[in-house]
C-alpha cells in the first residue's frame, strides 16, 4: 500500500470556515418568507453534523465486469461462453499488472475482505475495502445514455429523453434544512448535468467544470466592474421588499429563482472562497494545500498536471467544497469511461479511465478520513458516497471487438450510515442478467426477491442520512436494509 495513502499515517488537519464574507456579500439583505425562496435553516440541525454527500458518476456507461460486478478469469475466460472476461485482451499497462498481482484472475480481494472487485478497483479496495458496499444487478430498463443518467440521478424514470424529478443532491440539499448555512449547498463539477423540479431554487445545482472556472466564479469582482454602491443598496431593498405585484408575477416561479441567483451571486462575488479552488504551485509544506497536493498525487511545483482535466482534480475540487464548508453535497462527474463498442477503446482507454476514476475515489475517502470538522471528527464520519453509471456492458466481446450496452448494472455505496465489506444483489452466471434480491439479507431470492432499480438506492441512502424521500414515493422505493448498518 501507497504510505502516503494510509490514514493513519497522517496528521487529521482541523479546518474552520468563517461566515464574515457570506454575511458582508449579502449586504444584509433578508429574502421574504415563503416568496423569495428563504433558505429555511432549522434551528435543531447543526451544520457541523450536516449529513454530506458526493456522487461520482463514471459517465458513458462503464464495464461491471472490469470493478464492480467481476468475474475470474480462470473460470470464465472461454470466448464461446455466456459470460467472457476477456482480460488477457486487456492492453492497459496498469490492468495488465494487477492482472499478473492476481495469478491472472484479474479478482482483487484483500486480506479480511469478503467482497470481490475487479482489475480496475485494485487500489481502493486495497485501501478502504472496509468501508465499501457493492450493489449489483441493478436494473437500469434502459440501454440509451441520455435515459439512463438521468433515471440514476433522479429515481424516476425519465419522460422520453427529458429528466423526470430532482436530482439526488439537489434532494439531499433541499431537505437538510441548512441551505442558508453552505455558501454553495449543491456544487456540481465535471460535466455532470442536475435537476430541480418543485423544490427550493436554493438547493440548485451550481454547475463548473473544473477548479479552474471554480476560481472565476468566485474571484471577487474587478473594482472597474462592479455597481455603485447607491445601486447596489437599491438593488438589495428591491429583492427584499417583495410585494402583492410580485407575488403575482412569479407563478412559475421565475422571479423567486431570479431572486435566488441574485443573493448566491452577491455571496459567491465578495468574498475570498475562490482561494481554496487556487492549486497554485509550491504551496507552503504545512498548509492544507500542500496535505491536499500529497494525498492526490501531485508534484507541488507543477500540481496542474495531475489535477488539471484528470479524475484526481474533480476529487480535489470536491475536498475543497466539503472539508471547507462550502457545500453540503457534491456531484462529480469523476471519470468519463469511453463508449467501449470497439477493440481500441475496450482494450486501453476504458480500463484505464476507470481505474484513474476509482483510484481518485480512493485518495478523497482517505483525504476525508484525515481531515477533521470543527467537532474534531474526520469529515468522512458524516459522508456518504454514491459512485454510479447509466448502465453496463454486455459479457460477450461483440464482432468490433469491444462491449455493447447492458440492463444490470450495479453501483458502489459507502461512508455514514453504510454497512461495509458487503455485497447486496448479483447477476446470473448464464447471461450476466439481473437477479431479484432479499433486501433484508442483500442475497439473490429469484422466486420472492425484488428486483433493484435506481429509486431503492436513493430511498435507502436519503434514510441512512434521516432524510425524507417523499419525491420519489410515486416510485414506490425499497430500503435495502442489508445495505444499512445496524
Amino acid at each position: 500500500m501507497n504510505q502516503r495513502n494510509q490514514p493513519s499515517r497522517r496528521t487529521p488537519r482541523k479546518l474552520a470556515l468563517s461566515r464574515r464574507a457570506l454575511l458582508a456579500g449579502l449586504g444584509g439583505t433578508v429574502m421574504m418568507d415563503g416568496f423569495f425562496g428563504t433558505r429555511h435553516a432549522s434551528a435543531e440541525v447543526d451544520p457541523d453534523n450536516a449529513p454530506l454527500l458526493v456522487l461520482c458518476e463514471f459517465a458513458n456507461g462503464w464495464d461491471t465486469l472490469l470493478c464492480l460486478d467481476p468475474r475470474s478469469q480462470t473460470l470464465f475466460g472461454e470466448p464461446s461462453g455466456g459470460i467472457y472476461t476477456g482480460f488477457e485482451r486487456i492492453t492497459d499497462a496498469a490492468t495488465q499488472t494487477t492482472l499478473d498481482n492476481t495469478g491472472g484472475t484479474g479478482i482483487v480481494r484483500p486480506n479480511g475482505c469478503a467482497v470481490d472487485y475487479g482489475p480496475t478497483m485494485e487500489k481502493l479496495a486495497q485501501e478502504h475495502w472496509e468501508e465499501l458496499c457493492v450493489v449489483r444487478g441493478v436494473n437500469m430498463g434502459t440501454l440509451t445514455h441520455e435515459v439512463g443518467r438521468r433515471f440514476f440521478l433522479t429515481g424516476k424514470f425519465p419522460r422520453g429523453l427529458a429528466a423526470s424529478g430532482s436530482s439526488l443532491e439537489t434532494a439531499w440539499a433541499a431537505s437538510s434544512g441548512l441551505l442558508d448555512r453552505f455558501k454553495i449547498p449543491n456544487l456540481v463539477t465535471g460535466g455532470a448535468e442536475t435537476y430541480n423540479e418543485g423544490m427550493d431554487p436554493n438547493a440548485s445545482g451550481l454547475s463548473v467544470p473544473s477548479f479552474a472556472e471554480m476560481q472565476q466564479v468566485l474571484r471577487p469582482l474587478n473594482q472597474s466592474l462592479a455597481l455603485p454602491g447607491s445601486v447596489e443598496q437599491a438593488a438589495a431593498k428591491l429583492y427584499a421588499d417583495g410585494g402583492c405585484y410580485e407575488a403575482q408575477v412569479d407563478g412559475r416561479q421565475a422571479l423567486s429563482n431570479h431572486v435566488s441567483a441574485w443573493q448566491t451571486a452577491q455571496a459567491l462575488a465578495n468574498g475570498g472562497l475562490f482561494t481554496h479552488f487556487d492549486f497554485k504551485p509550491n504551496p507552503p509544506v504545512d498548509s492544507q494545500l500542500a496535505e491536499l497536493y500529497a494525498t492526490f498525487g501531485a508534484d507541488p511545483a507543477n500540481p496542474s498536471a495531475a489535477l488539471a482535466g484528470k479524475p484526481a482534480g474533480q476529487a480535489a475540487l470536491a475536498a475543497q467544497a466539503l472539508v471547507n464548508g462550502i457545500s453540503q453535497v457534491v456531484l462529480v462527474r469523476i471519470a468519463s469511461v469511453t463508449d467501449a463498442h470497439f477493440d481500441d477503446d475496450w482494450t486501453a482507454n476504458h480500463p484505464q479511465r476507470q481505474r484513474q476514476g476509482f483510484d481518485a475515489v480512493s485518495d478523497l475517502i482517505t483525504y476525508l478520513k484525515a481531515t477533521l470538522d470543527p467537532k474534531g471528527k474526520p469529515y468522512w464520519d458524516r459522508t456518504t458516497l454514491l459512485c454510479f453509471s447509466e448502465f453496463a456492458r454486455t459479457p460477450r466481446i461483440n464482432a468490433t471487438g469491444g462491449r455493447d450496452h447492458h440492463l444490470a448494472s450495479a453501483c458502489l455505496v459507502a461512508g455514514n450510515g453504510i454497512k461495509g465489506n458487503h455485497v447486496v444483489g448479483a447477476t446470473k452466471d448464464s447471461n450476466y442478467d439481473s437477479r431479484p434480491v432479499d433486501l433484508a439479507t442483500g442475497a439473490p431470492a429469484d422466486e420472492v426477491g425484488h428486483l433493484i432499480k435506481p429509486p431503492d438506492v436513493h430511498a435507502t441512502l436519503l434514510s441512512a442520512a434521516g432524510l425524507p424521500f417523499d419525491h420519489i414515493s410515486n416510485q414506490s422505493p425499497k430500503i435495502i436494509t442489508s445495505m444499512l448498518k445496524s
